[in-house]
């Protein structure tokens, strides 16, 4: 009887084994395509980016520094969300964890990339919409890479991303073998292995290094200079050209916006603002600075002024034209101005 009864619980036993196998399968097998679904999706996002990081690799000695500094911030951000996107689906390990991996070292790769060219050409990310503006990076302060080291870097980001791609293959026939056979679509993101051996790169890399729009030109301008009180008609209804007649005051404000539409960031700029009394009289010296990214302007700390009610002054305000720049049309504004005599 007791031989009986233990057959009767094996027996049990395994039969619920069974049956939760049975009902496993169908299980596991609808995960694997959800998650094939989903993947899927990644992938193509990950086709795209990998793309544009092809066509950029090309393009980059024709492009100038702004919009090659986009195109490396867009390829690394689209990789990194889609790596934080993979680890997410990645819950159960196994080849959802490998999954993941593939685009981790894809982000890692496509930082790097960045990083090269960041280092060799002395750029640096553009700041994100909406976040506080970052001052401009301290001249002379970024160690520039040399080409040599910028080429070592890319190589090896290139040998990631190759690694990459073979993981995924072993990825993709995986999943396919595993209850519910999901398919991935096929991904590679270096499609001529050529492009990414050292010789072809170190060529790359010098034609960035030399490429006349990607040089670090500096241009800053005025764009505003603004005088208070404004000025009011002439007196004798004759405009002088280069000459404002202002209200009887004591005072004027200086307001003015200065603006790089040059390469680089200047940390350092600065502006002289000086009153003359005419014909010859004492001078009045002040000197604003201020951080400007490249592509941006800012506004200057307000500059006063005494003046004395019917008398005349000479404004100059001047740019103090940083080193390399050669167009200094729009540095320096020069206007008279005629106190109106008090009442």
């Amino acid at each position: 009887m007791v031989l009986v009864g233990v057959l009767v619980v094996i027996a049990v036993l395994v039969g619920g084994v069974a049956r939760i196998g049975a009902r496993s399968g169908p299980f596991r097998a609808s995960v694997n395509r959800s998650f094939g679904e989903q993947g899927a999706v990644l992938v193509d996002q990950s086709n795209a980016t990998g793309a544009s990081l092809r066509r950029l690799m090309g393009a980059m000695p024709d492009q100038d520094r702004r919009t090659l500094q986009v195109e490396l911030d867009d390829v690394t951000t689209q990789a990194g969300n889609q790596a934080a996107r993979a680890a997410a689906l990645a819950v159960n390990g196994g080849v959802e964890g490998r999954f993941a991996t593939v685009f981790a070292d894809r982000a890692r790769s496509a930082d790097e990339v960045r990083s090269a060219i960041d280092g060799l050409l002395g750029l640096g990310p553009l700041p994100v919409a909406g976040a506080p503006a970052a001052p401009a990076s301290e001249g002379g302060s970024q160690t520039l890479l040399s080409s040599t080291d910028a080429t070592n870097r890319i190589a090896a980001a290139g040998r990631l991303l190759a690694q990459a791609d073979r993981n995924y293959q072993v990825v993709r026939r995986s999943l396919a073998e595993l209850a519910g056979h999901a398919r991935l679509p096929t991904s590679r993101w270096i499609t001529t292995p050529s492009t990414w051996e050292i010789g072809a790169l170190a060529t790359q890399v010098d034609l960035v290094a030399a490429s006349t729009t990607l040089a670090a030109i500096p241009q800053l301008g005025l764009s505003v200079v603004q005088i208070t009180p404004p000025a009011v008609p002439s007196p004798t209804g004759v405009v002088t050209p280069g000459v404002s007649v202002l209200s009887p005051t004591q005072k004027v404000v200086l307001n003015a916006v200065l603006t790089n539409d040059g390469a680089v960031d200047e940390p350092h700029a600065s502006v002289t603002f000086t009153l003359a009394r005419l014909p010859a009289g004492t001078t009045a010296t002040t000197r604003r600075s201020a951080s400007v990214l490249a592509a941006r302007s800012v506004s200057l700390a307000p500059v006063t002024f005494a003046v004395k009610p019917g008398n005349s002054y000479q404004l100059t305000v001047a740019i103090v034209v940083p080193a390399g720049q050669t167009v200094v049309a729009g540095t320096t504004f020069v206007e008279g101005l005629q106190i109106s005599p008090g009442t």
